[in-house]
């Protein structure tokens, strides 16, 4: 029988024909097959009775968020409606593959940054109380260590190294099981601030502090939900390259999997 799977897009520019040449060829692999939504008609699909119509979703997406060059992002939360159709949609046990971008997505719930275990901050805002500055990006060439050789979405893969963009932002490490990390130095002053960048249009080093997370990839439970986060995926050197391809496929097939259900249904893990 064929894995089914919803890839999910909208709220920041993707080079599609990319990320459409790597999903054909990821699902073709395996035996899959994939369908596209664009946000924001792709929310009509991520709700508690559509849940399992797809054997795994893969969020690329950045839903909660208003971007123009020049201006202040604009940060909005989900309605009522969609807040309980994404709690349901977890509840149910919908395995989900989150990736690179994705961590900004509803910037205004801290359900949704608990769900997928952190949040990459567009403008200073706050997160569990606390208030956070605008996150941080750079691009480089880095290494990718596998912290979890065992676990069946890193079956396969190797170290290797990438050219993609890395993230200083906030990472709940005490609440996610590592997969991958980063070798790069996650100093702070590395990094151009987001919120500058968007309002000025010039470059600008985040502020000095505590090195940030060098988690780039993990697993958890998000309510009876398996989840996989992996922080690459910014453009084409990564989606073709051939370990990315791997870890994506893996990843996609265990939150489908029995056995990642079984786990997370053993390890529930409260959003709210």
């Amino acid at each position: 029988m064929l894995g089914r799977l919803l890839a999910v897009t909208g709220g920041h520019r993707v080079d599609m024909a990319d990320f459409t040449a790597m999903l054909d060829a990821v699902c073709a692999e395996r035996g899959w097959v994939w369908a596209h939504a664009l946000q924001p008609e792709a929310q009509r699909w991520l709700r508690e009775d559509l849940a399992g119509e797809w054997d795994a979703v893969l969020l690329h997406d950045i839903p909660g968020l208003h971007m123009a060059r020049g201006r202040m992002p604009e940060p909005f939360g989900p309605s009522a409606g969609e807040a309980a159709a994404l709690l349901g949609l977890l509840r149910a046990g919908q395995g989900l593959v989150v990736t690179h971008h994705a961590l900004a997505a509803w910037p205004l719930w801290d359900a949704w940054a608990n769900a997928i275990g952190g949040r990459y901050l567009y403008a200073p805002g706050t997160l569990r109380g606390v208030e956070m500055p605008a996150s941080g990006y750079r691009m480089a060439v880095h290494h990718v260590d596998v912290l979890a050789p065992q676990h069946p979405v890193c079956t396969g893969v190797e170290g290797f190294e990438v050219d993609d963009e890395l993230y200083l932002c906030p990472v709940h490490e005490e609440d996610v099981q590592p997969l991958l990390a980063t070798t790069a130095s996650m100093d702070p002053t590395l990094f151009i601030d987001t919120v500058r960048v968007l309002t000025e249009g010039h470059e600008h080093a985040c502020l000095p502090g505590p090195p940030g997370s060098r988690l780039v990839g993990w697993a958890k439970a998000a309510l009876n939900s398996p989840l996989v986060y992996l922080q690459p995926g910014h453009g084409p050197e990564t989606m073709r390259h051939p370990m990315y391809r791997r870890l994506l496929g893996n990843a996609i097939e265990w939150v489908a999997s029995a056995d990642a259900h079984a786990w997370a249904r053993a390890n529930p893990a409260e959003v709210e």
